[in-house]
């Protein structure tokens, strides 16, 4: 089948791929509701693919898409409160996760003007207004939630109040939006992924995911602008999009290798969001490499689909892996969104350069104390970031988390130091445990059955030199255990990039290994020797990868090349 752009190839993959899961049963508890192959549930948010459905079935003329769309908002019954608030979950008690609905309803009931029935119209309408009662009522900046619930509360309340004349809803959703726009970095970057929003670390970071930044919060900012019609607000999160483009991996993949709740990381984005589609393409007349950074993405989003369902990274359908349905009926409407509202030209590859095209690049973000570099067809990211690591898991010490290449794609690509089921309905489990293991590198010792490692070490110094030729990250690093406990151990490593590949020396390293989990490339050992090296595979992320374990030499040394 020939399609006009690959976002029509998506849309249908992912309609497709929601109605095959969807079950079929006249059981009201369970009729529409999608089915998860992996969790072994129906995830509560599945109403939300009601837009994308209600979508396909416009733009197609099949009404078993928008069968499927009413199946689907019916399911969501189950969800819905008396007072207009939904479970995220049947196993839950967080209902804040209502913005996301109120959104897509509206939007559904937008878009399907023309091909809804008047029953359906109603049931939408009356479902949108009883939820942006409980929004307006329930969900603000003082909520004890992270700040994406109020960037999108902004926007379902805006939607909520065009659509059905209620100032006060506005109102509200103008203060929730500028406040969101007053946790803006020197950097361009949003903050206040954390409870308080201001929140600061011991090293003085903020609660910064570029995940939820890029797939959620910002888009959400973007949209608002729109439906508000706020210029300048347009133009201020014109710089800001533009900061978090940086993040875009050559290929469209994400870089969110030192988010802080990056344990629900993919590699096209974050598990339970919608995707960076209306944030790139709502703003593309100004900047012809958002359009561009649009398409990369899509086609990452592409790669990872099997039968019209989005696996959770690059490598899961070849591990032998099931797809969470939840990551495809959030995403499907992001595509939906770019169909309904954006001018066709934009919905192509524009051939731009987008950021991390340049082959020579150095930024540092002191507010996630991160190192971003790239030389030649290499790129890296080294982080010191130490933002709520007991909770999240992400790394930390002066540590590796990505290296890329523009011919090999993802050679390093870290996240989580280990798998713990932060959000349990929200993250999947996997099948084969052994092999499961994180992708970050880092130092390992065990004493008396205690595993300490650099990447959670809180109390690294680091610096850069970064010339023309090579950009050298040095890290005074040392080795925790996973609740705080110190090793002895202290490393001094360097990371020297350029545009041969990636040097990685390290001294006084007593002790401990270097564990180096390789997705691509070829590894030299210059001093040191490996131990082992076996195939791997890590859900955060979703990337095979071997790990190879380097012990020191006689002088506590090890010095590597990657190329």
């Amino acid at each position: 089948m020939k399609y006009a752009n690959i976002y029509e190839k998506l849309l249908k993959n992912f309609s497709d791929g929601i109605i095959s899961m969807q079950d079929k049963s006249n059981d009201i508890a369970f009729k529409g509701g999608v089915k998860c192959p992996v969790c072994k549930n129906i995830h509560g948010r599945c109403p939300d693919a009601v837009y994308g459905l209600v979508v396909m079935a416009k733009r197609s003329g099949n009404m078993k898409y928008l069968k499927a769309a009413k199946d689907v908002f019916l399911y969501g019954e189950n969800m819905l409160c008396t007072d207009g608030g939904l479970y995220n979950d049947a196993q839950t008690t967080w209902r804040y996760t209502t913005t996301f609905h109120e959104t897509n309803v509206i939007e559904a009931l937008r878009a399907g003007r023309d091909i809804l029935d008047e029953e359906t119209k109603k049931a939408f309408a009356d479902r949108a207004k009883r939820m942006a009662k409980w929004l307006y009522e329930n969900l603000d900046e003082t909520s004890p939630a992270n700040i994406n619930y109020a960037t999108t509360n902004a926007l379902a309340l805006a939607l909520a109040g065009n659509e059905f004349k209620e100032r006060k809803y506005l109102e509200k959703a103008k203060k929730l939006a500028y406040y969101a726009m007053a946790h803006i970095t020197e950097n361009g970057l949003l903050y206040g992924e954390s409870k308080p929003h201001d929140k600061l670390s011991e090293k003085g970071c903020r609660g910064i995911d570029l995940g939820y930044n890029m797939e959620e919060s910002v888009p959400a900012l973007v949209k608002y602008a729109f439906e508000t019609g706020d210029e300048e607000l347009k133009e201020r999160l014109t710089e800001i999009v533009r900061a978090h483009l940086k993040f875009v991996l050559p290929d469209g993949g994400i870089d969110n290798t030192m988010g802080n709740r990056n344990n629900k990381w993919t590699y096209w984005g974050s598990r339970t969001s919608d995707g960076v589609t209306p944030m790139f393409l709502l703003l593309a007349d100004r900047d012809e490499r958002f359009s561009e950074a649009a398409y990369r993405n899509a086609k990452m989003l592409d790669k990872c689909t099997k039968n019209g369902i989005l696996y959770g990274g690059p490598h899961y359908f070849k591990r032998g892996e099931y797809p969470c349905t939840h990551h495809v009926v959030e995403h499907i409407n992001s595509i939906a969104f770019a169909l309904e509202n954006i001018d066709g030209k934009y919905l192509v590859k524009s051939g731009a350069k987008i950021p991390s095209d340049e082959k020579n690049f150095f930024d540092f973000y002191p507010e996630m104390l991160t190192y971003r570099a790239a030389k030649g067809d290499y790129l890296m990211t080294v982080t010191d970031y130490d933002f709520d690591i007991f909770f999240s898991g992400h790394a930390t010490g002066g540590t590796l988390t990505a290296l890329y290449n523009r011919k090999k794609g993802p050679m390093v690509m870290g996240s989580v130091t280990d798998y713990v089921l932060v959000e349990p309905t929200n993250m999947q489990q996997v099948k084969d445990r052994d092999k499961h293991r994180s992708l970050v590198p880092r130092f390992v010792v065990e004493k008396d059955g205690v595993t300490y490692n650099s990447s959670m070490y809180l109390h690294a110094e680091t610096s850069a030199k970064n010339t023309k030729k090579a950009c050298v990250i040095t890290a005074k690093t040392g080795l925790n255990s996973q609740s705080g406990e110190l090793s002895g151990v202290c490393p001094t490593v360097r990371y020297s990039l350029t545009g041969k590949g990636l040097n990685i020396s390290a001294e006084e390293v007593g002790t401990a290994k270097f564990v180096l989990p390789l997705i691509a490339g070829d590894l030299t050992v210059n001093k040191g020797k490996t131990e082992r090296a076996e195939e791997i595979f890590f859900l955060t992320g979703g990337f095979i990868a071997t790990e190879y374990v380097v012990l020191p030499d006689k002088d506590g040394k090890i010095d590597l090349t990657v190329v």
